[in-house]
């Protein structure tokens, strides 16, 4: 079930009852009855079922939606415990490459003392240099496409050290 229900699968000339609402949502019936109990969401009670207008969901819905969005500044990271935008404790940053585009940003929280991570582009780095002291960390190797595999053994090499083919 999704946390926020998508707005775009309400139509704006269309008028729904609490039911039709919730099931054009996915969402329990009981949560639009609630939306419309706490005045939230403007609907006709005059006459039961209660009707709500579909330009009136779909605005309520969209406000709602972009309320918990945060536009973040190219040095802030967001700490989910704090439910915040912060700077790295100290303007200190860690940048370790994933893809060769794009990395991962790591520093402290200067709040609560967690580690707080962001996917950044690499060519925003110098960008976010000019307000962090980023350290670029050197990316983990993989071991999968890799050449020098350790399991490469011939058969005639296997054969020289298996105790049971050496003859005594």
């Amino acid at each position: 079930m999704p946390k926020k229900p998508d707005p775009r699968r309400i139509k704006k000339h269309r008028v729904y009852t609490a039911f039709e609402a919730a099931e054009a949502l996915s969402i329990h019936t009981q949560t639009v009855l609630r939306w419309i109990k706490a005045g939230a969401l403007e609907a006709d009670r005059s006459c039961r079922p209660w009707l709500i207008e579909g330009h009136a969901l779909k605005q309520f819905l969209e406000v709602r939606r972009s309320a918990g969005k945060c536009r973040l500044r190219l040095e802030q990271i967001f700490c989910l415990p704090c439910r915040a935008p912060r700077v790295p404790d100290g303007r200190m940053a860690d940048f370790q490459l994933k893809t060769p585009t794009t990395g991962m940003l790591t520093g402290l929280c200067p709040e609560c003392g967690r580690l707080i991570h962001k996917r950044t582009r690499r060519g925003d780095l110098d960008e976010i240099r000019a307000h962090l002291d980023v350290t670029i960390q050197k990316a983990e190797p993989r071991i999968v496409g890799s050449d020098a595999a350790f399991g490469r053994v011939t058969f005639s090499q296997e054969a020289a050290g298996n105790a049971k083919t050496q003859v005594r």
